[in-house]
């Protein structure tokens, strides 16, 4: 997967030949760095429980970072934060603006769970560049001091040795975010039927601007009197606030290995409801219903420009299969 591109610098997923490469750098520097942790990294990635990015310069691998669902220690761990762990630019890439572009990617990936990101830094001056890199960032320290080895410490009382452990604990609003609401009590996506039809193509004209409400209503009609499709639809207080459409698809899917494959045709929440978990559960009821058919692949495909699509994609756990163009003419 394609994070950035330009002349000199790719952000791209972590793969399994960056492992070994990123280990024997590490080890030329001087650190002690042990293989298993890339492969767990690309592990997590596979399961969908992280989005790992690698930096690749001039066709070198430069650096990486890691984007986790939730942290698991320190005082973010009662939080629903995303957490970046683990970030990394080798030293004879530095200061090329690389970590920049790393951590770009890292908080677009984490927007799409929350509006504020989460990490731990270590407080050694091997962390040095991180820290700046973090504090000119707009990262700053939740205020509980330092932590060693997940445990707070207590001033003039806690003994420690200053190494890796050593860390303190900052965080960022995410510009452009809205703050997540309490979901407790909310709505689940419900299967729509033929009555739902005007509700669920008013949405899609949102989605799909060149069509108009009597095609979409006409098309969503025929579309969920059929089996092979299913439409789900999310009600905030009463009124639609999204919908995502899915199908079996029984010929050859990019990516894929199996028939049929369910595939997202389309998912939409409108503009005022986003970044509240809501096509979280459109997609995962869309997932159930694919499973239900006997499906054990799941697809999608979006618009090469649509770059909030494509982060929407990542983030839940869906791994670029291909890009292609499209080619027709008459006969």
């Amino acid at each position: 997967m394609i994070y950035y591109r330009d002349n000199e610098l790719v952000i791209r997923s972590l793969e399994e030949a960056d492992a070994r490469i990123f280990t024997d750098e590490l080890a030329a520097q001087g650190w002690h760095p042990d293989i298993a942790v890339y492969h767990g990294r690309l592990k997590d990635q596979a399961e969908g429980k992280c989005v790992s990015l690698a930096a690749e310069y001039k066709g070198h691998p430069a650096g990486y970072v890691n984007v986790y669902r939730t942290a698991e220690e320190g005082p973010f761990k009662v939080k629903d934060w995303p957490v970046i762990v683990d970030f990394c630019v080798l030293k004879k890439y530095q200061r090329k603006g690389i970590g920049s572009r790393l951590m770009d990617a890292a908080e677009e990936a984490a927007g799409q769970y929350a509006d504020t990101v989460c990490l731990s830094v270590g407080v050694c001056d091997s962390y040095g560049s991180a820290q700046r890199i973090y504090i000119k960032r707009g990262y700053i320290p939740d205020g509980s001091g330092v932590w060693y080895q997940d445990r707070q410490c207590v001033q003039y009382e806690t003994a420690c040795t200053v190494d890796d452990d050593l860390v303190l604990y900052l965080s960022k609003k995410l510009p452009g975010t809205k703050p997540f609401p309490d979901r407790r009590g909310t709505g689940n996506p419900e299967r729509a039927g033929a009555a739902d039809a005007e509700a669920v193509a008013e949405l899609a004209c949102e989605l799909w601007p060149d069509h108009t409400p009597e095609e979409m209503t006409e098309e969503f009609r025929q579309l969920l009197s059929g089996n092979d499709a299913a439409v789900f639809l999310y009600r905030k207080e009463g009124k639609p606030a999204g919908f995502a459409r899915c199908q079996l698809r029984h010929d050859y899917v990019e990516g894929t290995e199996s028939s049929p494959v369910g595939y997202l045709e389309g998912i939409y929440v409108k503009e005022e409801d986003r970044r509240q978990g809501i096509a979280r559960m459109l997609l995962s009821a869309c997932g159930e219903w694919a499973k239900e058919q006997g499906c054990t692949e799941f697809a999608s495909d979006c618009e090469l420009t649509n770059k909030e699509s494509q982060a929407f994609h990542r983030a839940v756990g869906f791994c670029e299969a291909n890009r292609i163009v499209a080619y027709a003419r008459k006969l």
